[in-house]
């Protein structure tokens, strides 16, 4: 899949592992899925990033937010909670992709749960996984 010109998507990746951050953005870019990653190493952050949309009028683009759950402080499961209070505009431009490590079938139960998971990856990030997710968005 690349990247279509008219409607590019905006990557927010939301993870405290550095790493993960920097292999994940190279990878999305690498592979031409998007040039258009934005990180952020805790919750908090990218929430607020996600308000200033609202504050300074600007257009929020399609987004794909690809989310941890296992973070300090706030978790993957806090960010859901949370962005269910943003603009419904931000709320139905963006589709959430956890992405995790984690192994524990409550975490996992509690992500095919809610409703504003479109899909679960692992960690780390696989270039055909997520085009299958991305063409499975599309092609609903």
């Amino acid at each position: 899949m690349q990247k279509d010109q008219n409607k590019p998507f905006h990557f927010i990746l939301i993870d405290d592992n550095e790493i993960d951050l920097f292999f994940h953005e190279k990878l999305i870019k690498i592979q031409k899925i998007s040039d258009e990653v934005t990180s952020f190493t805790n919750v908090i952050q990218a929430l607020e990033y996600l308000s200033t949309f609202k504050k300074t009028g600007r257009i929020y683009p399609q987004t794909i937010i690809l989310l941890d759950i296992q973070m300090p402080e706030l978790d993957g499961f806090d960010f859901l909670d949370h962005f269910e209070e943003l603009s419904d505009d931000i709320q139905k431009k963006s589709k959430i992709f956890i992405v995790s490590s984690s192994l524990d079938h409550g975490d996992l139960s509690r992500s095919h749960a809610n409703h504003l998971v479109e899909a679960i990856l692992k960690k780390p990030l696989n270039t055909g996984e997520l085009i299958e997710a991305l063409n499975a968005l599309v092609f609903r």
